[in-house]
């Protein structure tokens, strides 16, 4: 779920537990993988065969994209 975009709050509604209790999956999962984020956690199964490539849709998690007029866009940093 997590490897198709899904956050720890709708992955443990579908599942029916506590999002703490995702969280703690997901930490014992970067620490078997040495992974550090949930992206690299999903890369280094997909490299070892943990997950089939046509089990996961890639997209940009939700948070990185705002609606405007045009469609959606990359979010940039601003500074200002």
């Amino acid at each position: 779920m997590s490897a198709n975009g899904y956050s720890s709050r709708e992955i443990a509604e579908q599942l029916v537990m506590s999002p703490h209790t995702v969280n703690d999956y997901w930490r014992e999962i970067y620490r078997r993988l040495g992974a550090k984020n949930r992206e690299n956690a999903v890369a280094m199964a997909l490299v070892r065969g943990l997950i089939r490539p046509d089990e996961v849709t890639l997209r940009a998690p939700r948070w990185q994209y705002e609606s405007n007029r045009t469609g959606l866009t990359a979010r940039r940093n601003r500074t200002s």
